[in-house]
């Protein structure tokens, strides 16, 4: 794993992941299949980076990279929309 988190996203991590595991498992999913080449529709973030986050994908640990290092929760949310966006043609029928 990378170095300790600063604590902007450690005081909103868990908000942050509730948030897109329930309402937007969607852009989980299409980033994993973009970036690695795996479908899977069970697939949960699980731990954030400044750089982007963990997945959970059939109990192996998968780091999903955003294009750039995030320096705020604003900025973390723009990185996922971009990521979101980007890889809308990977979402799984």
């Amino acid at each position: 794993m990378k170095n300790k988190n600063p604590d902007w996203l450690e005081i909103s991590s868990t908000r942050i992941m509730d948030h897109m595991n329930s309402d937007h498992q969607n852009s989980i999913i299409s980033s994993l299949h973009a970036q690695h080449g795996i479908k899977d529709p069970h697939a949960k973030m699980i731990t954030l980076q400044v750089d982007g986050y963990y997945i959970d994908t059939g109990g192996k640990k998968l780091f999903i990279k955003f294009e750039k290092a995030t320096e705020s929760v604003e900025h973390y949310k723009n990185q996922l929309i971009i990521q979101a966006k980007k890889y809308r043609n990977f979402e799984l029928d």
